[in-house]
């Protein structure tokens, strides 16, 4: 028994020398001095890991407070698990309607640098490690408002960003790139911002009025040249991946499975949202050039007569495979995850732009959104074709561009297009070798109406005819040069009936023929494209009269079809094949499964408390593995499905009106 005792007292004792840390809130109180006592260089320069920043700046009784960038700008950020908590201000609030409604945020936090302050990225993240750092991915003419380097687990949150668009430091002036992720290399370490959230934040709007903000001349918009920049860095040697450090994954708006996603959205006016080196970036429910009524465009294409316009949205590159913009379609939050694109100007700009990916660009995924309209579906612009979708797309990417139909969030899934160039491709590449399935979507004069080719196919060289574009995903005489790819709808087509040809599958696991059927855009007709998805059928199904492989026979019954309505086909070659899960473990509540797939691209995980039950969609796998959070039973039964998405979509056919 004394022994025992003696043991206990010698632990207690042990105990209270070991310091605890607990993470704490650090408060911004002033917004009159950008250093000292109270402000935010204080509080960035006393974070510690797991810290949150918090505001509260007296009088407390909901006015804006603008905090102005202190000369050479902020502290660099190289603490984990940081919080940086605008809605913490008195009057704050996140947003409550839904990506359809109006942003109805009270935003009281402005972190301006239109004073022309900001941090210069490569002497912060090079002094912070002690010693050069031969390939990081900033210079110092690439300066930040807020700067991060190899933080994990950044959130910021229910701030105002302005910023001019060029600033300057002691060492020299550059771009601003208000919010700058830094990774070191892997010969040091390797330690990046991983999974860093940006939401509830507005970019280059008034807070008081929601307008567009403007610098002090009254002409600039005060947007930074790149609102968020996230960049790899190399080992010295350089070389290609696996050498190359990507500060990924990241989320601009609503991440994955939010508890609160409406919380989460962002507002951009700008004319370059987000530049990146990387992969398995979210962008889900923003505003881009909306304003927050949902319903005034503010064209950055337009304002300061252009000058600010710069690459688009929304910009990546390297690699690129695992990247969503808009909704993820996993049966949680799909109806606020997709984005919100105003218009471009001349074909200025694109809402995805993609680059250098050196053939790793695989499930790339753009679904949910609306180009060119408003929250209620109307067009911004409802004449000329604008801006650009998808720019730049590379050889032996595969993307998705609307719908799945994997039977999860479909209606949800399909992007609403007006007036805009869907896809350029990189004329590099041979035609073909992007495979791009494009289902579900709502398209209107969604190509240059002087063209007489589709939107996309047939290697067609836009730069021939001045437009410094390109769209040749597809080549309609047939992968091998045999089979023409175009389908046709045949003329004995009815209101409850559709027959016609397509092409033959092609080879394995390609072996599946869809074809959706759409109500056409009428004024279109020499360049064909669906206005309006009706229904999806697959060629020699049970469905099929027509037992010839590549020409089929449907019944349209009680679909609606009348007379007079224009209709178009496309049909997506898409795999047969299936996943199948080769192991499943558990460590607390975290489920591992791995799995084998013949194509490249996510799989849906589905779940169910008993094996004959009903599955829900509860992760996605990509490149054969899923680990995700797993709690809501002791015993579970998982799926694999998919993915519907990988596909290759021809033309569309001719317009058929029905008799």
């Amino acid at each position: 028994m004394k022994t025992k005792r003696t043991y206990s007292l010698m632990l207690v004792g042990v105990m209270a020398l070991v310091p605890v840390t607990r993470a704490v809130d650090q408060i911004v109180t002033t917004d009159t001095t950008s250093t000292g006592a109270g402000s935010l260089t204080a509080a960035i320069n006393a974070l510690r890991d797991g810290d949150r920043i918090v505001f509260h700046i007296p009088p407390n009784t909901g006015e804006v407070h603008y905090i102005q960038t202190p000369p050479n700008g902020y502290p660099l950020i190289t603490k984990n698990n940081i919080t940086i908590d605008g809605y913490t201000q008195s009057g704050a609030s996140p947003n409550t309607n839904s990506i359809h409604a109006p942003n109805n945020a009270a935003l009281r936090i402005v972190l301006t640098s239109t004073n022309g302050n900001a941090l210069s990225m490569q002497t912060a993240c090079e002094t912070s490690w002690g010693s050069a750092i031969p390939n990081l991915g900033y210079g110092d003419d690439e300066q930040a408002v807020l700067g991060f380097f190899h933080a994990t687990n950044a959130e910021i949150k229910g701030l105002v960003i302005q910023s001019t668009p060029t600033t300057s430091t002691s060492i020299t002036a550059g771009d601003c790139k208000s919010i700058c992720f830094a990774a070191n290399s892997f010969e040091n370490g390797g330690g990046q911002c991983e999974n860093w959230h940006i939401s509830g934040c507005w970019f280059a709007v008034n807070p008081v009025t929601k307008q567009v903000a403007y610098c002090a001349d009254g002409t600039t918009v005060a947007t930074p040249t790149i609102c968020i920049a996230s960049y790899r860095t190399r080992n010295a040697v350089g070389g290609n991946e696996p050498d190359w450090n990507y500060n990924q994954p990241g989320t601009i708006g609503v991440a994955a499975r939010s508890a609160n996603p409406r919380a989460e959205f962002n507002v951009f006016v700008t004319g370059y949202g987000f530049d990146s080196e990387g992969k398995n970036y979210r962008v889900c429910g923003n505003f881009y050039n909306v304003l927050p009524d949902g319903i005034t465009a503010a064209d950055i294409t337009v304002l300061n007569d252009g000058a600010q316009m710069g690459d688009g949205y929304f910009e990546v590159g390297r690699n690129n495979s695992g990247v969503t913009f808009g909704t993820d379609g996993d049966g949680v939050n799909d109806a606020d995850e997709g984005n919100i694109c105003g218009p471009f100007a001349n074909l200025a700009g694109a809402a995805v732009y993609t680059y250098s990916a050196n053939n790793l660009q695989k499930n790339m995924v753009i679904a949910g959104n609306y180009f060119n309209a408003d929250i209620n579906g109307k067009p911004f612009v409802t004449t000329d074709t604008l801006g650009k979708v998808l720019h730049s797309a590379v050889n032996s990417g595969t993307y998705r561009f609307g719908s799945d139909f994997n039977g999860v969030s479909d209606d949800l899934e399909g992007n609403l297009v007006f007036n805009q160039r869907l896809f350029d491709f990189d004329t590099s590449w041979p035609t073909n070798a992007a495979w791009l399935s494009m289902r579900g979507n709502s398209m209107t004069n969604a190509s240059t109406p002087s063209l007489t080719q589709p939107p996309f196919g047939d290697g067609y060289d836009g730069a021939a005819a001045g437009l410094n574009t390109y769209s040749q995903f597809i080549d309609t005489a047939g992968p091998n040069g045999a089979v023409d790819l175009v389908p046709v709808i045949g003329t004995g087509t009815t209101a409850t009936s559709l027959s016609g040809v397509c092409g033959k599958p092609l080879s394995a696991p390609y072996t599946n023929l869809v074809v959706d059927l759409y109500e056409a855009d009428a004024t279109m007709p020499s360049v064909p494209q669906g206005k309006r998805w009706i229904a999806s059928f697959t060629d020699n199904s049970a469905a099929d009269s027509n037992a010839a492989v590549g020409a089929f026979t449907f019944s349209t019954a009680g679909l609606g079809l009348k007379s007079g309505m224009p209709l178009t086909i496309a049909v997506t070659y898409t795999s047969s094949s299936r996943p199948i899960i080769e192991s499943i473990t558990r460590a607390g509540n975290q489920t591992t499964i791995s799995l084998t797939n013949d194509i490249d691209g996510a799989c849906g995980i589905l779940q169910s408390s008993t094996v004959s039950g009903t599955y829900t969609n509860i992760a996605a796998a990509v490149n054969g593995s899923a680990t995700f959070t797993d709690s809501s039973s002791p015993s579970s039964f998982y799926r694999a499905k998919g993915p519907a998405s990988v596909g290759q979509t021809a033309p569309f056919s001719a317009v058929y009106t029905i008799p």
